[in-house]
């Protein structure tokens, strides 16, 4: 890091100032003074910003983010994530962290983009190279960041899959075929709109089924238990109808294991077994596989998230007690998610103006007859 000052001081003939270039290298302070005027300090700036700069190279940078860090501060899924990047910045690893410009990020992208990795992916391997930066200047590698404005690229939000309301009446349905656990566990999955790693997680101390509700406060990711995506707990509402289905599944069970939704030794179901035995087959028997054209269609388990959250606003809950009950971070961000699927809340809307306008079209109209 480097800085300047102004130094005061007085003596025998009178008082006196100057300025001075501070930097660090490492933990070795350093500083340069003498400068007559802020300008030539701020010049002579840019001269002492390369000197501070070390020979790291990304490689060894990156060995000390993500050990260190990440380590410290990241949940395991965001390091998996980080660490599945390394292979897509190999070009740039050799380099030493001072030396890389926007022209290698600029190089970065387009390589990415014409191997037709999308947008977001290649947004996201940026703001990762762009965080090792900043580490690199906050622990005295590097002055500044050579990429810290670079200009992402433009994203757009891909559409949102959903059942309507007979298709969840289906789905909910030909579930009751499957064994027990996978019966509940979509049920929970579609009343509650609680994320995969939340329902894999989901232990028994965690229902209070005297004031119906469900306390979230962790994840499971790739068989690790972390905190929630946002690092937030949250309480869901359950409905009577699953908080029967839960106790009655509960009863039914010959061993209490520890988590609700568990495999035969009593471990948590794991995710992709769950995925392509069960819920693919039930969509495929529900006819929610395919499209019209016969192809393998988009909907995801956690688009049965985006069916809860779609159903409640489409018949007028309020957005404030959806955003609670998926744990977004802000209700803007659940209207953005799902404004188009609230129809009936305009509808709604257009009404009660409509009776507003009657309503002083006829106090108009008696105040005129009197």
């Amino acid at each position: 890091m480097a800085g300047i000052r102004k130094r005061t001081w007085k003596n025998k003939s009178g008082k006196h100032y100057c300025y001075e270039i501070n930097w660090l290298v490492g933990d070795k302070q350093y500083r340069k003074s003498g400068f007559p005027s802020l300008i030539e300090a701020q010049i002579a700036l840019k001269d002492v910003v390369t000197d501070c700069s070390t020979d790291i190279t990304l490689a060894n940078l990156s060995k000390e983010y993500l050990t260190r860090h990440c380590a410290l501060n990241c949940k395991h899924s965001t390091i998996t994530l980080y660490e599945s990047y390394m292979k897509n910045i190999e070009p740039l690893l050799r380099l030493k962290a001072k030396d890389i410009t926007k022209r290698h990020i600029e190089n970065l992208v387009i390589n990415l983009k014409t191997n037709g990795m999308v947008n977001k992916s290649i947004n996201g391997i940026v703001t990762f190279v762009q965080a090792m930066l900043n580490y690199a200047v906050d622990n005295g590698f590097l002055s500044q960041n050579p990429i810290l404005k670079f200009k992402k690229l433009p994203q757009v939000k891909p559409p949102i899959h959903f059942l309507n309301e007979k298709q969840i009446e289906v789905f909910l349905e030909l579930s009751k075929d499957l064994p027990v656990v996978y019966t509940v566990f979509f049920h929970t999955a579609v009343l509650t709109g609680m994320r995969r790693g939340e329902l894999l997680a989901l232990e028994w101390p965690d229902i209070d089924f005297k004031h119906a509700r469900i306390s979230v406060s962790k994840q499971i990711y790739r068989g690790v238990t972390q905190t929630t995506k946002t690092g937030k707990n949250r309480f869901v509402d359950i409905p009577d109808s699953l908080k029967t289905m839960l106790k009655e599944y509960k009863q039914s069970e010959k061993v209490l294991y520890k988590y609700v939704f568990h495999n035969a030794e009593g471990k948590p179901l794991h995710p992709w077994n769950m995925e392509s035995t069960y819920f693919k087959p039930l969509l495929k028997m529900c006819n929610l596989y395919l499209d019209e054209n016969n192809q393998i269609d988009m909907l995801k388990f956690h688009d049965l998230r985006h069916t809860y959250a779609s159903y409640l606003l489409s018949k007028g809950v309020p957005v404030k007690y959806v955003q609670e009950q998926l744990g977004h971070a802000t209700a803007r961000m659940t209207l953005d998610t799902y404004a188009s699927v609230m129809p009936s809340v305009k509808f709604g809307a257009l009404e009660l103006l409509d009776k507003m306008k009657n309503n002083e079209q006829f106090e108009h109209d008696l105040n005129t007859k009197k």
